[in-house]
């Protein structure tokens, strides 16, 4: 073996480094009981697979794209199955030991999963599925250029060009990627001069920039001419074969004395951590009472009063079930969380827990079943978490307390089954905490005598920390600082207007804006990183630091003070200026670059806010057009069929949501839905005629199955109600209509008994009762 600079590999392997792996570094693993192939190999193996002629001109790249025009579906079929690691080499395992930074691989197979799918100290974050991790230093960014066999959808690039073309529509993820490139130093492993072509297209620009980091490459033998080659690209030349390296990690690298029980629930997972009082930053009460979310420091104070919904909560924590409290926005249901959080003692570890993806929560449970430990779990946006939660409650160690919004919650109910978890509704105040919410309001705020809304969809139900406060407090609000601000900052600063507009829509999607996306934002206005940070930094009055975040984390993140002022700005900001940060947006940041995109791309193409910023469908769906080139998934066509339908292009509607039925095979009860929704929809203002009567039935047959169907009874009860109430006035006479009001009616009136606390249910309940009597 010669390593070249050994001493700085070292320290680079302890200190952090990336990996850049090629086929060579899989040579110790096997797919479909065969080893995987390298070189030429997997050329042959095409050939014979499909019938071709030998020997073959073609190189690999040619040769896949061939077969992928004429039979894609059985060469990803075979991919998969050949691709797919039945068992790699133990030696794999000492990788665990170096301080790895980010994995990018131009292979396509799952090695890499399974290395540390037991591990101890890392997990895979993988970006194309959930962006850059937001904060915790064990994991492992991800970054498959090519694709990968463990996708559901898999769809692999092969050559240069691919991965240029992907690039072209993606600038944002080449400049990423090149940084990560450039400032980490980076061991390329498994590459022959003939694979050159690949490093070249990602990276020409990062071996020109290579004085920022220093590069390795991994070469089997002593090739003058390879050695002279790379060498002239910037590389440091490393001569070994793939399991020598890996052993040589494993013996050389400082963190390699760790082990599985130095890694404490304490050190691993301190982000999770609640802080003790002497280490938070004070702030008057006044802002929490003005809008901001609550901060620890409000929690720790005392001065916000504990209604009768934290009695009720510790009562239903201390018994099997796990727990999850729900309630509409600005209920207090955050605040609930935290009180509970450091007022219950006794069950263990308290961890909170803004943000955790499926792949930390095995880690979690790995190391807590290790260590036997008992964790109380307080999460909060428990719809975000929801696949997380599924694997955290399969350890006997871990008890759950979870908050979300009622109708978030509708579309993750069937993820928190009764049998195991307790739902309360923490939405209305009794006259008591009602009173005690008023007497909490310090005197600097100017307020008025309480008075119960006459809003119609809250009649009957109790008001809510949100009535209580709108009705009491004059002026001043966070709400209205931030729509002023925005105005203010429009012409003088219009850099520092859109920043904060975006931050608001990041804030609204549930994830945080990072430096990284608000530096990628601005180069619109030629402004640099820096510039971008000084831009976040002078907002401390309305944005805050990200609270998910710990020292770890290698960049700032931030929030508006609370996601309720977030929606508010979203729903209130002319149109032409959401238009002008959206395009800005989605034109300029990567995907790849936005933590939790998974979490993101749910709210972030939603048909109302595309809505408000495009009233011409024309733009709309011109819109939606480029970010399903960027994000090819059923829920962003659905979004998008919504939206037409809203706009009322009907026949557009439907081969939008036609689209995304057949991507899910037409079994998804939410597609399902929306398509039922659009059909209503689209011939509910036409003449009353027995063709028009027949479809508005089938919509009602639909959404009858999908309440049938599915655990999600609530989301599918309110869509059926409201059709219900439509029919009556368009078609009174129908045989079906009581058949349809009475359902409705006794689905509504189960639900109710788990959700008192929903005015729209209430109000729909109200409306079918008036037109069954």
């Amino acid at each position: 073996m010669q390593i070249q600079n050994e001493a700085l590999f070292r320290h680079s392997l302890s200190e952090g480094i990336n990996l850049f792996l090629g086929a060579g570094f899989s040579v110790l693993a096997e797919g479909d009981n065969k080893k995987l192939p390298v070189g030429d190999d997997l050329k042959l193996e095409l050939l014979d697979h499909f019938k071709r002629k030998k020997p073959s001109a073609l190189n690999l790249a040619q040769l896949c794209q061939i077969l992928s025009s004429t039979n894609k579906d059985e060469l990803v079929n075979f991919f998969k199955a050949r691709f797919t690691v039945t068992k790699f080499s133990p030696s794999y395992n000492e990788l665990e030991k170096a301080n790895i930074k980010a994995i990018f691989t131009t292979n396509i197979d799952d090695l890499v999963f399974n290395i540390f799918k037991d591990s101890y100290k890392y997990y895979i974050n993988d970006i194309q599925l959930r962006g850059p991790v937001i904060s915790g230093s064990n994991a492992i960014d991800y970054v498959a250029l090519h694709g990968s066999v463990a996708y559901p959808d898999a769809d692999f690039a092969f050559s240069p060009i691919e991965i240029a073309s992907s690039f072209e529509r993606d600038k944002d993820k080449w400049f990423g990627y090149i940084g990560r490139i450039q400032t980490t130093p980076t061991l390329y492993w498994g590459y022959r001069v003939e694979d050159a072509g690949v490093l070249q297209a990602l990276a020409k620009e990062s071996t020109r920039g290579r004085k920022k980091a220093d590069a390795w490459i991994v070469l089997r033998k002593n090739d003058e001419e390879a050695i002279e080659y790379y060498s002239s690209l910037g590389f440091q030349i490393i001569i070994s074969e793939t399991e020598e390296l890996l052993k040589y990690i494993g013996a050389n690298t400082a963190a390699s004395t760790l082990t599985q029980n130095n890694y404490t629930l304490g050190n691993i997972f301190r982000e999770y951590q609640i802080p003790q009082l002497a280490t938070v930053p004070v702030r008057s009460l006044t802002e929490f009472f003005l809008g901001a979310e609550p901060t620890w420091y409000d929690i720790y104070s005392g001065k916000l009063h504990e209604t009768a919904h934290f009695a009720a909560a510790k009562n239903s924590i201390l018994g099997s079930k796990h727990v999850v409290l729900i309630g509409g926005p600005v209920t207090g249901k955050s605040t609930l969380l935290k009180q509970l959080a450091i007022g219950l003692t006794g069950l263990g570890t308290s961890f909170y827990i803004n943000e955790i993806t499926p792949e930390k929560a095995k880690l979690l449970v790995r190391d807590i079943d290790n260590k036997n430990s008992k964790v109380l779990a307080f999460i909060d946006n428990a719809a975000d978490a929801s696949e997380a939660i599924q694997i955290l409650i399969k350890s006997k160690n871990i008890k759950i307390v979870a908050t979300e919004r009622d109708y978030i919650f509708d579309s993750v109910s069937h993820r928190f089954p009764t049998r195991s978890f307790k739902l309360l509704d923490v939405s209305g105040l009794s006259e008591i905490d009602t009173q005690a919410v008023q007497n909490s309001i310090p005197n600097d705020v100017k307020r008025k005598l309480f008075s119960q809304s006459d809003d119609q969809l809250a009649s009957g139900a109790e008001p809510t920390f949100f009535d209580v406060i709108t009705a009491t407090i004059t002026e001043n609000s966070l709400a209205d600082r931030f729509i002023n601000a925005i105005k203010s900052m429009k012409l003088s600063m219009p850099a520092e207007h859109d920043v904060l507009l975006m931050a608001c829509y990041l804030h609204a999607c549930r994830v945080p804006t990072s430096v990284d996306i608000a530096s990628a934002f601005v180069r619109n206005f030629n402004l640099s990183a820096m510039e971008a940070f000084n831009i976040l930094e002078s907002m401390g009055s309305l944005l805050s630091p990200y609270e998910g975040t710990l020292a770890d984390s290698e960049q700032a993140f931030y929030v508006p003070r609370s996601r309720a002022v977030a929606e508010v700005v979203m729903s209130r900001v002319p149109a032409h200026d959401l238009r002008r940060m959206l395009e800005m947006f989605h034109s300029e940041v990567s995907p790849t670059k936005i933590s939790r995109y998974d979490i993101f791309r749910r709210a972030a193409y939603d048909a109302r806010t595309i809505g408000r910023a495009f009233p011409k469908w024309e733009d709309g769906l011109g819109f939606y057009d480029v970010a399903f080139r960027r994000d090819p998934t059923h829920s962003l066509k659905q979004q998008g069929a919504l939206y037409l339908s809203q706009k009322k292009n009907y026949e557009l509607a439907f081969s939008w949501i036609d689209e995304a039925r057949g991507m899910t095979g037409h079994n998804n009860p939410t597609i399902r839905n929306s398509y039922a929704v659009i059909l209503f929809a689209a011939n509910y203002d036409k003449m009353a005629t027995p063709e028009v009567l027949a479809t508005l039935d089938e919509s009602m047959e639909i959404l009858q199955k999908c309440y049938d169907d599915d655990y999600r009874k609530v989301y599918h009860a309110k869509i059926f109600a409201e059709q219900a109430i439509k029919y009556s006035r368009k078609f009174p006479d129908s045989k079906k209509l009581t058949t349809y009001l009475d359902k409705g009616e006794s689905w509504l009136d189960a639900e109710l008994k788990n959700r008192p606390g929903d005015r729209w249910m209430r109000n729909l309940l109200r409306q079918i009762k008036k037109l069954n009597r």
